[in-house]
């Protein structure tokens, strides 16, 4: 930033730090004018997480201190992300925070430098909210994940299985030559993969044998349990893009197989979204190598085995050919989280 911009925005700074009161009151006002607060406990959110920011505005900007004023941004959206306020409402409250000093600074900033400095205070903001954002949907990963645990916790003899395939499946859309936002997602979402387990009964998933026609029929619901959970998500935010996408993807379709036989929806071949081909793969390969309440551990070279011969019915022969490129990787990774869970710690 220019010398002439880093003035204005300390200018700025003391006109945010003499005007306090006067500007939350207007930004306040203004809120509420627009409907956005619901009711008054949420009021006191926002009139926290506000007084902060013009706070931080004033202490850290009149300095420079630009990476002091961006951490205190990632400390509100903390704040936001556990005390369950709604992010697109923050959005749109916060966009209003410029009419709420824009007569402040029309009255003490000389006119010629008006226009730039609305323009640097402009990008000080997209700053603010990429920052937030980022922290905010960071928490939002670490609580889906910890959800996620819950259908995996049910049934201890999984240690790990969660963090061991979602390494997995990124370690293979790498090998496949997947696109970084891909990658990204399916590391996001792999987690959730199982989550539907959590409608299962006991009895079911928890069976130390072979499972009757009726218990296999009962097992095969989780995929559309988990599935509509994400869907209605998916509904009431009217999304048409982003990783609950994917998640949906490979919560319902990972059990799908190449040649049509797989279920609930008996997809072939490339109907299947390469994400649930990828987890189908990733998912078939820690469950042959890991101990469940119906069966033992058995060596990587038996899952190698049956991987193979599966190749082009259960699997995508183009996954199952990078998956063996890359074998030796995905056997580390899961005797690397072995021990962890032989010594009851996750170490990284």
């Amino acid at each position: 930033m220019e010398k002439k911009e880093l003035d204005l925005v300390a200018k700025v700074a003391e006109i945010f730090e003499k005007n306090e009161e006067f500007i939350l009151d207007k930004w306040i006002g203004l809120i509420k004018s627009e409907n956005i607060i619901s009711n008054e406990s949420e009021l006191d959110y926002y009139l926290t997480g506000f007084k902060k920011l013009i706070k931080d505005f004033s202490f850290y900007l009149k300095i420079g201190d630009f990476e002091g004023y961006y951490r205190g941004n990632s400390e509100l959206a903390r704040e936001i992300a556990y005390n369950d306020i709604s992010y697109p409402k923050f959005v749109e409250a916060f966009h209003l925070f410029e009419d709420s000093y824009s007569e402040l600074l029309t009255r003490n900033i000389v006119h010629c430098d008006l226009l730039k400095c609305m323009g640097v205070i402009d990008k000080i903001h997209h700053t603010t909210i990429s920052r937030v954002s980022q922290a905010y949907f960071e928490i939002n990963d670490v609580t889906v994940f910890a959800l996620a645990k819950l259908a995996e916790l049910r049934d201890p003899e999984t240690g790990y299985h969660l963090e061991r395939t979602r390494e997995y499946s990124v370690i293979l859309a790498k090998e496949l030559g997947c696109a970084e936002d891909f990658i990204a997602n399916i590391y996001k979402v792999g987690p959730l993969h199982d989550i539907g387990k959590v409608g299962i009964p006991d009895r079911v998933l928890l069976k130390p044998a072979a499972l009757t026609d009726e218990e296999y029929a009962e097992m095969k619901k989780h995929p559309a349990i988990g599935a509509n959970v994400i869907l209605s998500i998916i509904a009431d935010h009217h999304l048409s893009r982003g990783y609950l996408l994917m998640a949906k993807d490979i919560i319902m379709h990972h059990h799908e197989k190449y040649d049509g036989t797989g279920y609930p929806c008996g997809l072939k071949g490339e109907e299947i979204p390469l994400s649930a081909r990828i987890f189908a793969v990733v998912d078939a390969y820690d469950a042959i190598i890991s101990k469940r309440p119906y069966k033992p551990a058995l060596p990587h070279e038996e899952a190698l085995r049956r991987i193979k011969k599966d190749s082009g019915t259960h699997f995508d022969p183009l996954v199952v050919e990078a998956f063996f490129r890359i074998h030796e990787t995905l056997h580390k990774t899961y005797e690397k989280y072995k021990e962890d869970f032989k010594f009851g710690v996750q170490v990284k």
